[in-house]
Protein backbone atom coordinates (compact mmCIF):
# COMPACT_ATOMS: atom_id res chain seq x y z
CA UNK A 1 0.00 0.00 0.00
CA UNK A 2 2.74 2.32 0.91
CA UNK A 3 4.21 1.54 -3.02
CA UNK A 4 0.72 2.03 -4.15
CA UNK A 5 0.13 5.68 -2.25
CA UNK A 6 3.61 7.03 -3.38
CA UNK A 7 2.43 7.37 -6.71
CA UNK A 8 -0.15 9.93 -5.41
CA UNK A 9 2.78 11.34 -3.45
CA UNK A 10 4.73 11.80 -6.24
CA UNK A 11 1.61 13.59 -8.00
CA UNK A 12 1.25 15.88 -5.51
CA UNK A 13 4.46 17.39 -4.90
CA UNK A 14 6.12 17.36 -7.94
CA UNK A 15 2.82 19.45 -9.45
CA UNK A 16 2.94 21.48 -5.91
CA UNK A 17 7.12 22.11 -7.16
CA UNK A 18 7.20 22.12 -10.78
CA UNK A 19 3.45 24.39 -11.40
CA UNK A 20 2.55 26.59 -7.86
CA UNK A 21 6.30 27.05 -7.12
CA UNK A 22 8.30 27.11 -10.31
CA UNK A 23 5.83 28.87 -12.02
CA UNK A 24 6.59 26.33 -14.97
CA UNK A 25 3.51 25.14 -16.19
CA UNK A 26 2.77 26.34 -18.89
CA UNK A 27 6.30 26.11 -20.09
CA UNK A 28 7.94 29.06 -21.67
CA UNK A 29 7.14 28.66 -25.42
CA UNK A 30 9.63 27.38 -27.74
CA UNK A 31 9.31 30.22 -29.69
CA UNK A 32 10.73 32.81 -27.03
CA UNK A 33 14.00 34.43 -27.76
CA UNK A 34 16.97 33.55 -25.72
CA UNK A 35 17.23 36.98 -24.18
CA UNK A 36 13.38 36.09 -22.87
CA UNK A 37 14.02 33.10 -21.35
CA UNK A 38 17.44 34.17 -19.83
CA UNK A 39 14.80 37.16 -18.38
CA UNK A 40 12.56 34.58 -17.51
CA UNK A 41 15.62 32.34 -15.64
CA UNK A 42 16.83 35.92 -13.85
CA UNK A 43 13.16 37.11 -13.01
CA UNK A 44 12.43 33.35 -11.15
CA UNK A 45 16.07 32.16 -9.80
CA UNK A 46 14.65 31.42 -6.34
CA UNK A 47 11.52 29.87 -6.86
CA UNK A 48 13.00 27.74 -10.08
CA UNK A 49 15.22 26.22 -7.76
CA UNK A 50 12.76 25.89 -4.70
CA UNK A 51 10.63 24.16 -7.09
CA UNK A 52 13.00 22.26 -9.03
CA UNK A 53 14.21 20.51 -5.23
CA UNK A 54 10.67 19.70 -4.92
CA UNK A 55 10.11 17.76 -8.00
CA UNK A 56 13.57 15.92 -7.58
CA UNK A 57 12.46 14.86 -4.11
CA UNK A 58 9.24 13.89 -5.77
CA UNK A 59 10.73 11.84 -9.09
CA UNK A 60 12.06 8.98 -7.23
CA UNK A 61 8.41 8.42 -5.31
CA UNK A 62 7.14 6.80 -8.98
CA UNK A 63 9.50 3.97 -8.81
CA UNK A 64 7.73 2.06 -5.98
CA UNK A 65 4.67 2.98 -7.72
CA UNK A 66 5.57 1.10 -10.96
CA UNK A 67 7.42 -1.93 -9.25
CA UNK A 68 4.78 -2.34 -7.55
CA UNK A 69 2.64 -2.35 -11.31
CA UNK A 70 4.85 -4.75 -12.96
CA UNK A 71 4.46 -7.27 -9.40
CA UNK A 72 0.66 -7.18 -9.99
CA UNK A 73 1.03 -8.08 -13.41
CA UNK A 74 3.39 -10.53 -13.00
CA UNK A 75 1.01 -12.00 -10.48
CA UNK A 76 -2.40 -11.61 -12.20
CA UNK A 77 -1.11 -13.78 -15.76
CA UNK A 78 2.46 -15.34 -14.89
CA UNK A 79 2.08 -16.17 -18.92
CA UNK A 80 2.38 -12.27 -19.23
CA UNK A 81 5.41 -11.58 -17.04
CA UNK A 82 7.41 -10.52 -19.99
CA UNK A 83 5.12 -7.45 -20.74
CA UNK A 84 5.71 -6.69 -17.08
CA UNK A 85 9.57 -6.34 -17.68
CA UNK A 86 8.80 -3.69 -20.08
CA UNK A 87 7.06 -1.98 -18.74
CA UNK A 88 9.14 -2.05 -15.38
CA UNK A 89 12.14 -1.17 -18.18
CA UNK A 90 10.59 1.66 -19.77
CA UNK A 91 9.27 3.08 -15.89
CA UNK A 92 12.63 3.53 -15.12
CA UNK A 93 13.31 5.19 -18.98
CA UNK A 94 10.79 7.65 -17.81
CA UNK A 95 11.94 8.23 -14.36
CA UNK A 96 15.31 9.05 -15.87
CA UNK A 97 14.04 11.38 -18.32
CA UNK A 98 12.29 13.62 -15.90
CA UNK A 99 15.20 13.97 -13.46
CA UNK A 100 17.13 14.90 -16.50
CA UNK A 101 14.48 17.77 -16.92
CA UNK A 102 14.45 18.34 -13.32
CA UNK A 103 18.39 18.81 -13.32
CA UNK A 104 18.55 21.12 -16.33
CA UNK A 105 16.31 23.17 -15.44
CA UNK A 106 17.96 23.63 -12.04
CA UNK A 107 21.22 24.31 -13.37
CA UNK A 108 19.76 27.01 -15.80
CA UNK A 109 18.83 28.16 -12.33
CA UNK A 110 22.06 28.01 -10.65
CA UNK A 111 23.68 30.55 -12.74
CA UNK A 112 20.89 32.96 -14.74
CA UNK A 113 23.48 35.73 -15.16
CA UNK A 114 25.22 33.38 -17.74
CA UNK A 115 24.76 33.86 -21.55
CA UNK A 116 21.28 33.53 -22.40
CA UNK A 117 22.00 31.18 -25.79
CA UNK A 118 23.69 28.83 -23.30
CA UNK A 119 20.24 29.19 -20.76
CA UNK A 120 18.19 29.14 -23.70
CA UNK A 121 20.17 25.87 -24.35
CA UNK A 122 19.66 24.37 -21.16
CA UNK A 123 15.88 24.96 -20.87
CA UNK A 124 15.52 23.58 -24.65
CA UNK A 125 17.29 20.56 -23.77
CA UNK A 126 15.12 20.07 -20.31
CA UNK A 127 11.99 20.32 -22.24
CA UNK A 128 12.77 18.49 -25.13
CA UNK A 129 13.49 15.53 -22.38
CA UNK A 130 10.14 15.90 -21.19
CA UNK A 131 7.92 17.13 -23.72
CA UNK A 132 9.65 14.87 -26.89
CA UNK A 133 10.91 11.63 -25.34
CA UNK A 134 7.64 10.26 -25.96
CA UNK A 135 8.70 6.39 -26.76
CA UNK A 136 9.45 5.21 -23.51
CA UNK A 137 5.92 6.38 -22.12
CA UNK A 138 4.31 5.20 -24.79
CA UNK A 139 5.70 1.46 -24.81
CA UNK A 140 4.94 1.50 -20.87
CA UNK A 141 1.20 2.23 -21.54
CA UNK A 142 0.78 0.27 -24.73
CA UNK A 143 2.74 -2.87 -22.50
CA UNK A 144 0.15 -1.88 -20.02
CA UNK A 145 -2.81 -2.03 -22.00
CA UNK A 146 -1.79 -5.36 -23.76
CA UNK A 147 -1.00 -6.99 -20.66
CA UNK A 148 -4.51 -6.44 -19.24
CA UNK A 149 -6.60 -7.16 -22.67
CA UNK A 150 -4.65 -10.28 -22.87
CA UNK A 151 -5.27 -11.51 -18.86
CA UNK A 152 -6.27 -14.86 -19.35
CA UNK A 153 -6.54 -15.54 -15.48
CA UNK A 154 -9.77 -16.10 -14.07
CA UNK A 155 -10.28 -13.22 -11.72
CA UNK A 156 -7.96 -10.77 -13.61
CA UNK A 157 -6.85 -8.22 -11.24
CA UNK A 158 -7.27 -5.29 -13.47
CA UNK A 159 -10.63 -4.28 -15.22
CA UNK A 160 -10.60 -4.29 -19.07
CA UNK A 161 -11.42 -0.66 -19.44
CA UNK A 162 -7.99 -0.10 -17.52
CA UNK A 163 -6.14 -1.69 -20.73
CA UNK A 164 -8.27 0.57 -22.95
CA UNK A 165 -7.68 3.37 -21.24
CA UNK A 166 -3.67 2.79 -21.34
CA UNK A 167 -3.60 1.43 -25.24
CA UNK A 168 -5.04 5.48 -25.57
CA UNK A 169 -2.99 6.95 -23.69
CA UNK A 170 0.24 5.56 -25.33
CA UNK A 171 -1.66 6.90 -28.48
CA UNK A 172 -1.65 10.49 -26.41
CA UNK A 173 1.73 10.32 -25.58
CA UNK A 174 3.06 9.79 -29.30
CA UNK A 175 1.18 13.18 -29.86
CA UNK A 176 4.76 14.24 -28.31
CA UNK A 177 6.48 13.54 -31.48
CA UNK A 178 6.05 16.45 -33.47
CA UNK A 179 7.07 19.14 -30.79
CA UNK A 180 10.71 18.60 -32.26
CA UNK A 181 9.04 20.30 -35.75
CA UNK A 182 7.18 23.17 -34.27
CA UNK A 183 7.46 25.89 -32.28
CA UNK A 184 4.21 26.83 -31.51
CA UNK A 185 0.24 26.15 -31.42
CA UNK A 186 -1.50 22.23 -30.78
CA UNK A 187 2.15 20.43 -30.83
CA UNK A 188 4.44 23.17 -29.01
CA UNK A 189 5.61 22.72 -25.56
CA UNK A 190 2.73 24.49 -24.29
CA UNK A 191 -0.18 23.43 -26.31
CA UNK A 192 -3.02 21.57 -26.19
CA UNK A 193 -1.72 18.31 -27.18
CA UNK A 194 1.99 17.94 -26.34
CA UNK A 195 1.63 19.73 -22.85
CA UNK A 196 -1.98 19.93 -21.45
CA UNK A 197 -3.43 16.87 -22.61
CA UNK A 198 -0.39 14.71 -21.61
CA UNK A 199 -0.34 16.72 -17.88
CA UNK A 200 -4.07 16.20 -17.18
CA UNK A 201 -3.57 12.04 -19.38
CA UNK A 202 -0.87 11.47 -16.58
CA UNK A 203 -2.56 12.65 -14.03
CA UNK A 204 -5.49 11.05 -14.56
CA UNK A 205 -3.11 7.86 -15.40
CA UNK A 206 -1.91 7.80 -11.63
CA UNK A 207 -5.46 7.96 -9.98
CA UNK A 208 -7.10 5.48 -12.34
CA UNK A 209 -3.67 3.20 -11.67
CA UNK A 210 -3.63 3.28 -7.93
CA UNK A 211 -7.19 2.62 -7.42
CA UNK A 212 -6.76 -0.52 -9.82
CA UNK A 213 -3.65 -1.72 -7.49
CA UNK A 214 -5.64 -0.87 -4.35
CA UNK A 215 -8.79 -3.21 -5.44
CA UNK A 216 -6.11 -6.01 -6.56
CA UNK A 217 -4.34 -5.88 -3.20
CA UNK A 218 -7.13 -6.39 -1.50
CA UNK A 219 -8.14 -9.00 -4.00
CA UNK A 220 -4.74 -10.78 -3.41
CA UNK A 221 -3.97 -10.09 0.48
CA UNK A 222 -4.75 -13.33 2.91
CA UNK A 223 -7.38 -13.89 4.71
CA UNK A 224 -7.04 -13.25 8.47
CA UNK A 225 -6.45 -15.69 10.72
Amino acid sequence: MLCAYSGLAFVALFVGGFWFVAGLVPPPSASDSAQQIARFYAANADQLRAGMLIALIATPLLVPFIVLLSSLLRRSDPRLSLLAQVQLACGALLVVEVLICVVLIGTAAFRPERSPEVTQALNDTAFTFLLWAFTAPTLEYAAIGIAVLLDGSERPLFPRWVGYFDLALALLFAAGGPTLFVKGGAFGWDGVLAFWAVLVGFTLWVLITFSSMVRALAHTAPAPP
